[in-house]
């Protein structure tokens, strides 16, 4: 599998292209409208309910959801999916303990939906239950055909926050991920920082050298190493590394160098290179 790398353009790009809120509260309007329709013309489908349900929900009116789904149920107390809905409204709504609930019941009946078992890993995750989260995370992984990042990432803080005992396997999960889904920035700079907070210095280096050699701009991973290698106390190391990521800056051409957050980094750089004196 060729590596996937997350890069700011593609931020920039999602969010040029995510629709406008009037926009995506209009289509939710008229989707309702449509299902409403439907359910007229068809009053005892169930899951024309549980689908108008689904989208209240996502618009976070719970009370329209709750009825919805109370109106699927009744109609089809044999239809699973009803309890699911159910479990991500309690979730939604905070009521973290009905959601166990109710994705407890629909994981009984299907225990390898990935969806499903990361619900109930996120919710287990605000109710401090981290270790039966992190199990849930496991579970939807080995279901999921195309995981995201994003299962490792939740699974490792979930486990990190547990206690520092945990940092080496939240490392192994997240190793897991760059195993599965290829090298990562987001894995690998939560990587850096759970070595950081086993003082595994070394460890964090060749992790940022690891990230860094696959972009074309290298002055803030340069910086990130100055930073790394302060707090190793390799302070002539770091001071090195300053200068060659003020170089590097330097080097841009001016209508790349001179907007604001290079700016700013220039600044940060150079006080780091004075202290360092």
């Amino acid at each position: 599998m060729k590596p996937r790398f997350l890069v700011a353009t593609v931020l920039v790009g999602i969010a040029v292209l995510a629709p406008r809120p009037a926009r995506a509260h209009a289509d939710l309007l008229l989707q309702v409208e449509e299902l409403t329709v439907d359910i007229t013309k068809d009053p005892n489908n169930a899951e024309l309910y549980l689908r108008r349900g689904e989208l209240f929900r996502n618009h976070a009116d719970f009370d329209k959801a709750a009825l919805d789904f109370d109106s699927a149920h009744r109609l089809n107390p044999a239809l699973d999916a009803v309890e699911l809905s159910r479990g991500r409204l309690y979730s939604d709504s905070g009521w973290l303990l009905s959601a166990k609930a109710c994705l407890d019941g629909y994981l009984l009946k299907r225990p390898n939906d990935a969806g499903a078992l990361t619900t109930r890993a996120q919710v287990l995750t605000r109710l401090q239950l981290r270790l039966e989260a992190s199990r849930d995370y496991i579970r939807a992984i080995a279901a999921s055909t195309d995981p995201g990042p994003e299962l490792f990432i939740e699974r490792a803080q979930a486990l990190s926050n547990e206690g520092a005992e945990y940092l080496p396997e939240a490392l192994h999960a997240l190793d897991e991920g760059v195993k599965r889904l290829g090298q990562l920035v987001t894995l690998q700079l939560l990587a850096i920082d759970l070595e950081l907070k086993q003082q595994n210095y070394d460890g964090a280096l060749s992790r940022l050298e690891m990230v860094a050699e696959k972009s074309p701009r290298k002055e803030s991973w340069l910086v990130r190493r100055g930073e790394i290698l302060i707090q190793a106390g390799r302070t002539d190391e770091a001071r090195k590394t300053f200068q060659s990521a003020l170089t590097a800056l330097e080097s841009l051409p001016p209508t790349r160098r001179n907007v604001p957050a290079m700016l700013e980094l220039k600044r940060r750089i150079t006080s780091e290179i004075e202290n360092l004196k």
